[in-house]
């Protein structure tokens, strides 16, 4: 009982320890793109079902190789009878009988059948491995939207913050302007409202932060309860499309890499499979078979082993099957191949225009997102300069709060603009970068 107890002490320190010590290894890292990108990789759910998806269809791979092996088969069977005796019509004689068999079969020749299977169940391995991809490829693209948003975010807590520190001094400054009588109470009190406002909306781009920061959490599987700290880089919009790919080079390497694409094609390849395997229907089957049994009954002369050496059967032979007419299965699954065929090849057209039309979408979103960018940066230094001037009157007298205050919006619209368009520019232009078949750097 001691042992037991001890033992049940052991486990469960151990699992006290391994579970500190995945947190302290939440804890310890810092978390930028690709360290996100790389763990939901290797530990999202998704990713995982798509994995074991691969692992049965190799499975179903080797059973259908193992098809061209010979079967072998043996068996026992013990048997009592009760029949009425040959010598005596009013009597009955109880026997029991033992017998033993071994049978093995082999395929020649199964008109393809089993090529084709084997065939079949490599694209279906193939397909598996794309299909992991494409999740993969969306897990990608999800963590690249939460962590942008993330950055995001952040830099709006940032701008927030000096904005506070702004009104600040702002207010400060007013009071002293006030104590000199060179402004009136009411601009003292909208000064004091603005920075109540200002720190509001610092709060509340605090609290964004820490929700889109659990999104991207909830994305990498990781509980919502462990510690997670991001890293910030600093990143940069490149506005000039002086090195940028036409919109043909953008399609014509999606179409070239792009895991749908060829997740279209092996489904093509897939059902011409299927049509082979359909029509192998039509063909004579030839397979190689042989056995080997023994029998004892307790109703013949000649003891246990006699009887076993004397009723020996050895046999072997060849099965030729012709299909005559099968009321016109073969016939129809023929027919249905030929419907999956040409489905499969419009499957695969509609594929290609899809990702056509997205990789279109997603070019035009990253030049206009470019666009956008240079143009609020440009609103941006403009109400920065207005807001300075307006600044500056205001502590001479020449305008009022109200009219300093008005300045100060549009500068504070125009900057979140500016971050707005440029994690929008961001996330576009890696978006094109992945579609490209580049790697997705901060």
């Amino acid at each position: 009982m001691q042992r037991l107890l001890t033992f049940l002490v052991l486990i469960i320190a151990n699992f006290l320890f391994c579970k500190n010590l995945l947190a302290q290894n939440y804890s310890n890292r810092i978390w930028d793109l690709n360290n996100c990108i790389n763990y939901a990789l290797e530990n999202n759910i998704q990713v995982k079902q798509k994995k074991l998806s691969v692992t049965s269809n190799e499975l179903d791979l080797s059973e259908d190789k193992s098809a061209w092996l010979p079967s072998l088969n043996a068996s026992v069977s013990e048997n009592l009878s009760n029949s009425k005796d040959k010598t005596n019509a009013d009597s009955w004689a109880a026997s029991n009988g033992t017998s033993f068999s071994l049978t093995a079969s082999m395929p020649i020749y199964q008109g393809g059948t089993i090529k084709n299977n084997i065939r079949k169940s490599q694209l279906s391995v193939e397909q598996a491995n794309v299909e992991v991809e494409i999740t993969q490829k969306s897990i990608i693209l999800s963590i690249v939207q939460a962590y942008l948003d993330v950055l995001y975010t952040k830099e709006s807590v940032d701008y927030y913050g000096e904005v506070v520190l702004a009104s600040q001094k702002q207010v400060e400054r007013s009071k002293d302007l006030f104590n000199a009588g060179s402004i009136v109470r009411k601009d003292l009190a909208q000064m004091e409202a603005q920075l109540a406002s200002d720190n509001y909306s610092l709060t509340v781009a605090r609290n964004n932060l820490t929700s889109r920061t659990t999104d991207l959490k909830q994305l990498l599987e990781i509980p919502v309860a462990d510690t997670f700290a991001v890293s910030f880089p600093e990143v940069q919009v490149i506005d000039s499309l002086a090195s940028f790919p036409s919109k043909l080079e953008a399609i014509n390497a999606a179409i070239s890499i792009m895991p749908e694409i060829r997740n279209s094609q092996v489904n093509n390849q897939i059902a011409e499979v299927n049509f082979r395997i359909t029509k192998s229907g039509y063909l004579p089957s030839l397979s190689l078979n042989a056995g080997y049994s023994t029998d004892y009954s307790s109703s013949l002369s000649g003891g246990f082993s006699n009887q076993l050496s004397n009723n020996q059967l050895q046999k072997v032979g060849l099965t030729l099957n012709v299909p005559i007419f099968n009321r016109f299965s073969t016939k129809t699954s023929v027919q249905q191949s030929k419907i999956g065929m040409e489905q499969a090849r419009l499957s695969a057209l509609e594929t290609e225009k899809n990702l056509q039309q997205q990789v279109e979408t997603i070019y035009q979103d990253a030049v206009a997102g470019i666009y956008r960018y240079k143009s609020a940066k440009t609103q941006m230094e403009l109400a920065d300069e207005s807001y300075r001037l307006s600044e500056q009157q205001f502590n001479l007298g020449m305008i009022n709060a109200v009219e300093l205050l008005k300045v100060k919006t549009s500068l504070l619209n125009s900057k979140m603009e500016l971050i707005q368009s440029k994690y929008s520019a961001i996330l576009n232009l890696k978006i094109l970068d992945y579609y490209m078949g580049k790697t997705i750097t901060l």
